[in-house]
Order: C-alpha cells, then structure tokens, then sequence
C-alpha cells in the first residue's frame, strides 16, 4: 500500500516490553498418498504480541498484534496466513489494519492477498515536492512546520496465478491488483509546509486504480530469505472511468537478490534495487518518495517527493544466537541505503548526481515461529538519525 509503509508486517514491536501469548495445535489426518498409514501434520499457529516500542516518525508506540499461520503438508509457504493489529502513538497516530494471505485460494493454484487499512494521524509529514536541500530544523517558533492532520483510509486486493514453472524451484507468477484509497488533511493545519504549499489532493482526495504485472520467485523463504532472487514488475492505471478522482499511471520494479557466506557465523549478503515512475495527475501521497524504516532509514518518512524514485538496499544479515529448545533466535544487521528522488525529464547523466546515503545498523529476533520475525533499526542521514522497531525484515 502506498505510503502506509506496508502496514501487513510494520507493527512497531521489536521491544522495550513485551508479553507474547503463543498457541499451537497439531492436527494429523490420513494420508491420501499411496502408503495409508502415513501421518500428515497439520498445525494453526498463534501469536498474540502487546508491545510498547519506540519510531522516529511516529513516537512512543503500544499497541497489539495477532498472527495465526495454518500450515498443511506440502504447502508453501502456508496454507494460509493472516494479522490483526492496533496501535497508538504520543505523535497521535491511531491506525488499525487487517490482511490476509492465501495461497491455493478457492482450491486452485491462484494466490489471493487481501489488506483494509484506516489512520487518523496528528502529525504527518510533508517535506514539499521536489524539496532537496538540507533540512536542519522547523522555522523558529513553528515546530509544527512540517506536519499535519490526516486521515487515511485504503483496501488493496492482489490475485496472484502461476504461469511457468522454471528449473531449480523457480516460478513465474502473473498478479492483478485493485486499489481504493482515500486521504483528507483535517484541521486548518494554518502557518504549515502543506498549506503554503497546497498540492494536488490538499482538499482531500481519493483514487481507484487497477493493474497488473509479473512476479519471478526462487528465493527459500519469503520472511527470512538467506539464497535465491525476486523480481517484480508491474503497472497500475487510475482513472476517473472506474470511479478515481485523478488519472495517472504508475510504473513499479523491484528486484532482489540473496547470497549466503560464511565469516565466523552464517551470513546473508541481501540487496534490493527499487525504482518507481509516476505520470498524470497524482495526488501528493501518491507520489514516488523517499525516506523511512521501508525505504531510506535515517531521513523521515516522506523526506522526498517526486516523480520518480530509485534507490539500493543493501545488508548483512545473521543469526548471533538460537535457543532451539525455545524456538527463539536473536541475530544482527549492518546496512547501508542509497538513491533519490527526481523529476520527470531529469537528464539520465544527472539522476545519480545527488544521491542520499544512509547507514545503520540493527538487531533482529524470532520467536517461537521462524516466520515471525522483529527488527530494530537505528539509520544515520545527514540530516539526523531514525530509530524503528517493526515486524518483518524491510525485504
């Protein structure tokens, strides 16, 4: 979802306090296969998760979140999965989201995912479009310069479906996507960025878009990937004939890579190239940006707007040390964040010109469930730093 920072897994619940309530029951049915007396193990797995953490964008947060993983012989990589949560914020973010994944939906090969999200946030952030100098600090006497109200509503339903099986375990899937999202800035949000500024979609704003693309997959695990590659690319339309309140088109590539190495302990050397391109009349938030624990670790949420963005991931990611007998890991992360924002008709000899850098470090976590996994990250920009705590590798 655009600009909710992927709410499916961004709990910020890496941990100052913590209490998990774990649940799992273990099913076994008859084997349909050729030998009659072979178990298969079925297992619904829960994870109920209070936590009280801390994101430079958002503050001081609590809140909760449920996980339940059902797991079937033979399915990858669940049979289904889907989270609940609900949290607040001292920088007055209340937001909520639900998203289910299912793969062999209706008892086919196809792959359904399905997220409602709603927020009410106090203080959102608005930088300006096209903003590239150096940020140091809000006009004197004006600490809400650079924020507003809003309030965010938004559902999303991908369907996934295979269309080739490579070699090596290596599939190619096509995926259609439909999107409804509505933003509204509230209050007056008088002497701020935003409203000198007044962008596309300041008087409130929603947008319908539909789309579709290819997904290439071979990586051994979609949580905690250590060998393989993902790549996807894929296009979304919106336009006032199905409802949309602006006509644009976006154009979306990720590709990511995987290499595992030994040095001392196991390690994963994981990258991700990222670019987006935006044409029509957009809304501000829907804007290609840049800036947060999903994006560029270290500069604010929304640090950059623009009509295009690119930018690299890249980590070394470990396991320092595993309690089996606990199903508990505890592990580390060194990154580093490269790319920009830019124009549409940007000269190609200029688009890496102005590179933002960041660089961080982390730690990570699984409990009970190797699938669920908790990070934190502390990013270093020129313009300060960024602290999170959320659920999930960022890729």
């Amino acid at each position: 979802m655009k600009n909710n920072q992927h709410f499916r897994l961004l709990v910020p619940a890496l941990l100052l306090a913590v209490m998990v309530i774990y649940f799992t029951t273990s099913l076994k049915a008859q084997s349909s296969s050729t030998e009659p007396n072979q178990a298969v193990t079925d297992s619904v797995e829960l994870v109920l998760l209070p936590a009280l953490a801390y994101n430079s964008d958002w503050g001081v947060v609590g809140g909760g979140i449920l996980n339940r993983y059902s797991y079937k012989n033979e399915i990858k990589p669940f049979h289904s999965y889907f989270t609940v949560f609900a949290l607040a914020s001292t920088n007055g973010l209340f937001a909520s989201s639900f998203f289910l994944d299912k793969p062999h939906a209706f008892g086919s090969d196809q792959r359904l995912s399905f997220e409602a999200y709603l927020s009410r946030f106090f203080q959102n952030q608005y930088y300006g479009i096209g903003s590239y100098n150096k940020i140091d600090l809000e006009p004197e006497g004006n600490p809400e310069y650079y924020l507003y109200e809003s309030f965010t509503s938004e559902i999303e339903l991908i369907l996934r479906r295979p269309i080739a099986g490579l070699n090596s375990g290596s599939t190619l899937d096509a995926y259609g996507i439909l999107n409804a999202n509505y933003r509204t800035p509230l209050g007056e949000n008088t002497g701020t960025l935003i409203a000198q500024d007044r962008p596309t979609g300041i008087d409130g704003a929603h947008t319908i878009s539909f789309g579709s693309g290819l997904i290439w997959e071979n990586r051994d695990s979609e949580f905690d990937p250590s060998t393989g590659s993902y790549a996807k690319i894929g296009l979304q339309m919106a336009n006032e004939v199905i409802g949309s309140g602006y006509n644009y088109i976006t154009v979306e590539g990720d590709l990511r890579g995987y290499v595992p190495f030994h040095f001392v302990r196991d390690i994963t050397f994981a990258n991700r190239l990222s670019f987006t391109h935006t044409y029509g009349s957009l809304p501000y938030w829907k804007l290609a940006d840049l800036g947060g624990e999903e994006t560029m670790r270290g500069y604010p949420e929304n640090r950059f707007l623009d009509d295009n963005v690119i930018f690299l991931n890249t980590e070394l990611r470990t396991w320092l040390w595993e309690f089996s007998e606990y199903d508990i890991k505890l592990g580390g992360t060194l990154f580093a964040d490269i790319g920009r924002t830019f124009s549409t008709g940007t000269s190609p000899n200029n688009i890496f010109n102005d590179l933002k850098y960041t660089l961080g470090f982390g730690g990570n976590s699984s409990f009970f469930n190797e699938n669920f996994i908790l990070r934190g990250d502390m990013g270093f920009s020129d313009e300060g730093y960024g602290i999170y705590f959320t659920a999930g590798y960022m890729f």
